[in-house]
C-alpha cells in the first residue's frame, strides 16, 4: 500500500477555485469600501465649505453696524442693502485688527455669485473711492441660486438666504441682524 505525500491535482483545483471566488468577493467588497470612502471625503469637504459660508455669513450680520457708507460715485448707501444684481452689502463691525494697525474696525462686505460661485468681497475702506477694488474670497463653488431678503419685524430685523447647490440642494437661512442698525 502507498501513503499519500501531497496533495492531488483535483483538490489543487478545488482549493484554487475557492481562493478565486473568495478573491472576486474582497476585490468587489473592497472597491466599493474605497468609492463609499471617497464620496465620503468628498461630501465632508462640502459640508466643511458650506459651514464656512455659514460661519461667515453669519458673522457678518450679527455684526451689523449702523454707519451708511458712500459708493464710488459718491453715493450714500445704507448698512444693509439688498442690491439691485441679488447681491447682500453690510457694514459689519468684526474686522479684527491684531496689528493694531491704524485703520478703521468696519468693514463693507459684499456677498455676490458670480459664474456659479459665492464670494465675499471686503473693501479696506468704507467709504469708496473711483478705482477702489475689494479682496474676493471664494467661499462656496457649484452655486445655482442666491437669494436675499431683508426681513423686518416689529422689534427686529433679520436677513433671510436662500440658497442653492451642489450637492446639498436647497438652503434657507435666516440671520437676525443688530436692531439699531
Amino acid at each position: 500500500m502507498r501513503t499519500a505525500r501531497g496533495f492531488t491535482l483535483l483538490e489543487l483545483v478545488v482549493a484554487l477555485a475557492v481562493f478565486a471566488v473568495l478573491a472576486t468577493l474582497a476585490y468587489g467588497s473592497l472597491a466599493r469600501l474605497l468609492s463609499a470612502r471617497e464620496q465620503l471625503a468628498s461630501r465632508a469637504e462640502a459640508l466643511g465649505r458650506l459651514q464656512l459660508a455659514y460661519s461667515l455669513l453669519e458673522r457678518d450680520c450679527q455684526a451689523l453696524v449702523a454707519r451708511p457708507v458712500r459708493d464710488e460715485l459718491g453715493d450714500p448707501e445704507p448698512p444693509l442693502r439688498r442690491a439691485p444684481d441679488g447681491s447682500l452689502e453690510i457694514t459689519q463691525g468684526a474686522w479684527s485688527n491684531p496689528l493694531d494697525q491704524p485703520r478703521a474696525q468696519l468693514q463693507r462686505v459684499r456677498w455676490q455669485v458670480r459664474n456659479g460661485v459665492l464670494y465675499r468681497d471686503a473693501w479696506p475702506v468704507l467709504d469708496r473711492v473711483p478705482g477702489s477694488q475689494p479682496r474676493s474670497q471664494r467661499v462656496l463653488d457649484e452655486v445655482q441660486r442666491f437669494a436675499v431678503g431683508i426681513e423686518t419685524g416689529r422689534t427686529e430685523r433679520a436677513v433671510s438666504v436662500r440658497l442653492d447647490g451642489r450637492p446639498f440642494g436647497p438652503i434657507e437661512w435666516l440671520f437676525v441682524v443688530a436692531g439699531d442698525a
